[in-house]
């Protein structure tokens, strides 16, 4: 016969993974976007990081440089970034937005806190605050537990060091 403690464990844990599911269900209502979702989250990494060497920018997004230039034309096309090579060093380039481009991932932020909004409406204040609280906690102790978890087999995807934040 299971614990009672076990048995909320269990549901803890399935309650985490149905919000998962759910939301992958409930795909964002942010309009019309003229590329895949990988370069708004490009173009939000350049917004909060203007200048950026296209070398950093691999790393914050932890693609490859064939990866990122793809990426970047696509956005470049639509006029929303500009490359400036370097001045001393003519093989790096600097990436920065345009205006047209502050102006997309500004109208891209307004669009995902409005999608968050009647996401959460379900929750007052505070409940968005002790979940967001929740949450936190569990996904820093997930990240504890994995550190002392088995290395990766070869082949797969290094883990980002413990403590490790992206800064987009």
């Amino acid at each position: 016969m299971m614990k009672e403690n076990e048995n909320l464990d269990m549901r803890t844990l399935f309650a985490v993974l149905q919000v998962s599911r759910a939301l992958k269900r409930c795909p964002p209502d942010l309009g019309e976007r003229p590329f895949p979702p990988a370069v708004g989250r490009m173009l939000h990494c350049v917004h909060m990081n203007p200048g950026i060497s296209s070398r950093e920018l691999c790393e914050l997004l932890d693609v490859r440089p064939s990866t990122l230039s793809e990426m970047l034309g696509q956005a470049e096309g639509k006029g929303l970034l500009k490359r400036e090579p370097d001045e001393t060093d003519k093989r790096m380039q600097h990436i920065s937005l345009t205006e047209r481009g502050n102006r997309w991932v500004t109208g891209m932020a307004e669009a995902q806190q409005t999608d968050a909004a009647k996401k959460t409406a379900c929750f007052t204040e505070e409940e968005k605050n002790q979940m967001a609280k929740l949450c936190e906690k569990l996904s820093a102790h997930l990240e504890r537990l994995a550190i002392d978890a088995p290395a990766p087999e070869p082949g797969r995807k290094p883990k980002l060091p413990p403590g490790a934040r992206i800064r987009c």
